[in-house]
């Protein structure tokens, strides 16, 4: 068995996709929306001349209140130059951000549209059934009646699609930002890198070791569900330690022991078994804008875990798992994103049947709280190093000291 682990390890290495125990995230933030930077410098100063137009009848407005003595009329002046005020607040904000507020333009356009593409093709359908229909066969009346439907399916499809692409121009909700149905694409794209559209297989590879254990960690399948996202994933461990010469029975009984142990527990830190299902909703973030240089990153999660004793040293039964907890991920990047130094915590209350506590070997069995924190650096956004310096937990079996060290490769 323990020659099947390793051979599977070994395998999983030759891949080349070893990543370290921290979250899918997209360090240096793509841009999802480009735009032309010759349209905005037109856009940019057809605002400015509008600008300097209503500033200039502003002026006007107040030069002609000085010259008159009706009181009716100077409240009507008043108002129009706090209207003009107002007017002259909305072009500057617009040239705050032209990019934006082009794209927002350009959208709404294309999409209302095709929205009236779709709209007048459904009224062009039904006006033919509502005048021909006494003439039409009822082979005819079946084709027509499944185009209005399908006409009206793709309207509905692209209201939708408006909404989500108007909202991703906007910055996500810093609290609970997937709540939101219109923001789920914006986030889960610039956030993880993903897209939402349809399932991804063997996302990432995951290596860590320590002087007692190693693990290879491997997200199966990702994909999103509403505001939650779900990760299948495995976890396959191995104990560093071997068989000393001259041992008596019962201090290999012991060593034996100690390896299922630090086994089980490289398990659970790195995913929580051999099978996992985990979902995460994204609870906060500061991520705002494509190529922030600061993220903080906050989430809850749920798994449920397994472990197979055929899978694993030293496990007579298979036993199974379930945690719920939250994670804090923070990062900063240099200016132009050669380097990415991140930090990360977590912490869970687990809780599983008599043989994972058994495997875990802990003092006492039942439900406990345990969590990690780890560190490293992004480099070139290609190879990512990290550690998890510390694994606590209430009790002492899950806590340790020793330094995890992790590995990947990013595609």
């Amino acid at each position: 068995m323990k020659l099947k682990i390793t051979l599977t390890l070994a395998f999983l290495l030759i891949l080349l996709k070893v990543q370290a125990q921290t979250p899918s995230i997209n360090e240096t933030k793509k841009k999802v929306f480009e735009n032309s930077l010759s349209y905005q410098k037109v856009y940019k100063k057809i605002i400015e001349d509008d600008l300097k137009i209503i500033e200039a009848e502003k002026k006007l407005l107040k030069e002609k209140v000085t010259s008159i003595i009706s009181e009716d009329e100077k409240t009507k002046i008043s108002k129009t130059i706090a209207e003009k005020n107002k007017e002259i607040e909305v072009l500057k904000n617009k040239l705050k951000n032209p990019a934006r507020d082009i794209l927002y333009h350009e959208y709404d356009s294309l999409y209302t549209r095709i929205i009236k593409q779709k709209r007048d093709s459904i009224a062009g359908y039904k006006k033919v059934i509502a005048d021909r229909g006494d003439k039409l066969t009822l082979k005819k009346l079946d084709s027509i009646a499944g185009l209005v439907k399908k006409k009206q399916g793709e309207e509905q499809q692209t209201i939708q699609e408006k909404n989500e692409r108007l909202s991703a121009l906007d910055k996500f909700d810093w609290v609970l930002p997937t709540w939101e149905r219109a923001n789920r694409r914006k986030f889960f794209e610039d956030m993880y890198n993903n897209k939402i559209e349809k399932l991804i297989f063997l996302n990432s590879f995951a290596l860590n070791s320590n002087t007692d254990a190693a693990s290879v960690q491997n997200e199966i399948v990702t994909d999103n569900l509403l505001a939650v996202r779900l990760t299948f994933g495995s976890v396959l461990s191995v104990s560093s330690g071997s068989k000393k010469d001259g041992e008596t029975p019962e201090e290999k009984e012991e060593q034996d022991k100690y390896k299922a142990e630090q086994e089980a527990l490289s398990r659970l830190v790195n995913g929580g078994g051999n099978f996992y299902l985990e979902a995460i909703l994204p609870l906060a973030s500061t991520n705002q804008s494509n190529g922030d240089q600061f993220t903080f990153y906050a989430y809850a999660n749920l798994r449920g875990a397994m472990d197979l004793k055929d899978l694993n040293n030293n496990v007579d039964t298979s036993t199974g798992n379930g945690s719920a907890g939250l994670n804090i991920y923070m990062a900063v990047s240099s200016d132009n994103k050669k380097f990415n130094f991140f930090a990360q915590g977590n912490g869970n209350f687990t809780v599983g049947n008599r043989g994972f506590y058994q495997n875990l070997g802990l003092n006492y069995e039942k439900p406990f709280l345990n969590g990690k924190v780890i560190t490293g650096v992004t480099i070139l956004n290609k190879f990512r190093l990290s550690a998890i310096i510390s694994a606590f937990g209430s009790d002492e079996k899950v806590r340790s000291n020793k330094v995890t060290v992790g590995i990947q490769i990013l595609p």
